[in-house]
């Protein structure tokens, strides 16, 4: 009986430590543009701070015990190295159905995003300089007039949809490159999640605005590839939980702090 007893306990044991290995080379990648103050630094380097996406990595992963190599990838790699397991964790990636054909996403039981395991959300809408909105109508639908040129992140979470409305398209590289090509007055208007800007930012000369109504709304989340899923799906989801727990301690927004607890439903 006692022999049974020590052979069930090392059993649980030996459970509960595979249950918190850490997998072993594991890359996390981040854009390799600037997001201020989210993500600091520009190409494969990080600034000293490097930003609060680099923050709730290095907390999730001492929550954890475990380590990680960050890498910089430009927006059209940060898909397809990870979906490839190339990298194993993209930060921070915009939930889209046809992303998650590729990668693998916290999701509900019917296939949606689960938003108690974001770390973010916002809604994607038109920016115009102000002393250039008189010249635009929008209604949520029709964006007029016809010849207006909307910018837009080639490989972002807004490509699509700027695809499918049909406008006249500048892709850029980064957001940070619509606002300024926005300011300039080489675009006419930039597709863009609502976060990317505080109130300050807008007002900085020439001075944006949102056009209203918004567009689609998104989640953020810190995919991975589907080699992790595959090879350690407990890790996956300890890490999300932490992750999103490091993100509500330190949110990119004031309101995310009233975002659901960090609980998978």
């Amino acid at each position: 009986m006692r022999s049974l007893a020590i052979s069930l306990a090392f059993g649980l044991l030996s459970l509960a430590t595979q249950a918190r290995t850490c997998p072993a080379d594991l890359r996390i990648a981040f854009l390799d543009k600037a997001l201020p103050p989210m993500l600091m630094g520009e190409g494969s380097r990080f600034e000293d701070p490097p930003g609060r996406f680099v923050d709730w990595t290095r907390t999730a992963l001492d929550a954890l015990g475990c380590s990680a190599e960050l890498v910089r990838v430009p927006q059209r790699r940060l898909l397809s190295d990870t979906a490839n397991d190339s990298n194993q964790v993209t930060l921070y990636f915009g939930y889209t159905p046809d992303r998650a054909q590729a990668l693998v996403y916290p999701l509900l039981q019917n296939g949606q995003p689960d938003p108690g395991l974001a770390l973010s959300e916002t809604h994607l809408a038109l920016f115009v300089r102000a002393d250039r909105a008189q010249d635009v109508q929008w209604d949520g639908r029709h964006l007029l007039p016809a010849s207006l040129v909307v910018g837009a992140v080639g490989g972002g979470v807004e490509e699509p949809i700027a695809r499918a409305a049909g406008w006249k398209l500048d892709m850029t590289l980064s957001h940070s490159a619509s606002v300024a090509m926005l300011r300039r007055g080489r675009i006419d208007l930039a597709l863009l999640p609502a976060m990317s800007f505080t109130p300050e930012r807008l007002n900085e000369a020439p001075a944006l605005v949102e056009l209203k109504p918004g567009l689609q709304r998104i989640f953020f989340f810190a995919p991975v590839s589907p080699g992790l899923q595959a090879r350690d799906p407990q890790f996956v989801r300890r890490f999300w939980v932490e992750l999103c727990k490091a993100a509500r301690d330190r949110p990119a927004r004031p309101h995310d702090k009233n975002a659901p607890s960090c609980k998978p439903q």
